[in-house]
């Protein structure tokens, strides 16, 4: 009998462990022992298991790349299953991350070639509540699979990979309506059982969770850029004149330290406890304040703070990366610029930060190019620039 558990061990093997062509690379014998190390399914060197394996990865290869599958990258279109280009898969921590399939939710041509995507899977017995099961009436071309409506996020066209299928036009819409309300469950989906203690499902979320920040924060670099000064331009005059502004609109604000330049006075703000209002998400989730500075024909005209709810932190040698969501701002965000620092009390110098956002998710993600040690600070600072909203 065909249990969860033996779902999501398929399901671990398939996402973190190399197929056999990395496998036998000799240029990865060093990754590919720290692997074994310590991955259970992979720590033996028993031929009948390794046999094993070699099917079941070309079984699975054979399920989800079928006969007919073409790779056109300039027909991209909503509802389509796309796996990403095999360039993304990598070594990391000892796991080789396999590209995911994914299903284009919106083609945001506009913004530089980019497209809204959420991540899939064809083994039904790992879908939860929240997960999008998709019906052959409305798919083509593709075997069974659900979508994980809160495992979405943006890539450019370039990092797809071959054609796999197509999902009908409520899929893609119902999908993004379960990504704002995961309770909103269209009449042609089934209901799928509630999670219970140590459900195998629980562990193959947080496994999802890693494989879509893996690919996304690949993309995601790909997508930042570098912020600049530029976004302070409407701050004219000393740094002491720009201190009484601000004191102007907010009698209470304070500094982490006395501001010296242009860009401290902004990014070392700090509210007043009884002027921040967190949401219930707050008992569970780290938050950073950011400061919201709404503008009028370049002059400060309010200045208040905005909730951001943290949902992964990673520090390395290389740098520190928080991602998160800034549910609380308007569906209208082509006013909004963005700045984020990292500031150092102890000497008093502040680290400019990489900035990305997507609109559509509400989801951000800040890097910095160096440690962040135990008492520096994150500081997010949001222009909106109320001035061409209000004319006619």
């Amino acid at each position: 009998m065909y249990t969860r558990k033996q779902a999501l061990a398929f399901a671990i093997q398939i996402r973190t462990c190399p197929p056999p062509d990395v496998r036998n690379q000799k240029e990865y014998q060093t990754e590919n022992k720290r692997h074994r190390d310590i991955c259970p399914f992979c720590s033996t060197d028993i031929k009948n298991e390794i046999d094993a394996w070699n099917v079941l990865s070309e079984n699975f290869k054979k399920r989800i790349n079928p006969t007919n599958l073409h790779d056109d990258k300039k027909n991209i279109k909503n509802g389509q299953l796309r796996i990403l280009n095999k360039n993304f898969c990598r070594w990391q921590e000892g796991y080789y991350y396999t590209a995911p399939v994914v299903i284009v939710l919106k083609d945001q041509c506009e913004i530089d070639d980019e497209i809204l995507v959420a991540q899939t899977w064809h083994d039904i017995y790992l879908a939860s509540p929240g997960d999008l099961v998709v019906p052959e009436m409305l798919r083509t071309g593709s075997y069974e699979f659900f979508i994980e409506p809160w495992n979405v996020y943006t890539l450019k066209k370039q990092y797809l990979g071959p054609y796999l299928g197509q999902a009908a036009d409520d899929v893609v819409e119902q999908t993004l309506k379960m990504h704002e309300d995961p309770n909103i469950l269209p009449d042609w989906a089934p209901r799928l059982l509630p999670l219970i203690e140590d459900d195998p499902r629980k562990y193959f979320q947080e496994l999802e969770i890693k494989t879509g920040y893996f690919f996304s924060i690949q993309a995601v670099n790909e997508l930042m850029e570098k912020q600049t000064s530029n976004i302070f331009s409407f701050a004219h005059g000393s740094v002491d004149m720009l201190i009484g502004k601000i004191r102007k609109v907010k009698g209470d604000i304070e500094w982490l330290w006395q501001p010296e330049t242009i860009e401290e006075c902004f990014a070392l703000l700090r509210f007043a406890p009884e002027s921040i209002r967190l949401s219930a998400s707050a008992d569970d989730h780290k938050e950073i304040i950011a400061a919201c500075l709404c503008l009028r024909e370049g002059e400060i005209k309010a200045l208040k703070p905005v909730e951001c709810t943290v949902f992964h932190e990673k520090s390395s040698p290389e740098g520190y990366t928080v991602t998160g969501e800034i549910p609380g701002l308007a569906e209208d965000i082509k006013q909004l610029s963005f700045m984020c620092f990292m500031s150092d009390k102890k000497n008093r110098s502040l680290t400019p930060g990489k900035w990305s956002w997507d609109g559509i998710t509400k989801n951000f993600l800040a890097r910095f190019d160096r440690v962040k040690k135990k008492d520096d600070g994150v500081s997010i600072i949001i222009i909106d620039d109320i001035s061409e909203k209000d004319r006619p």
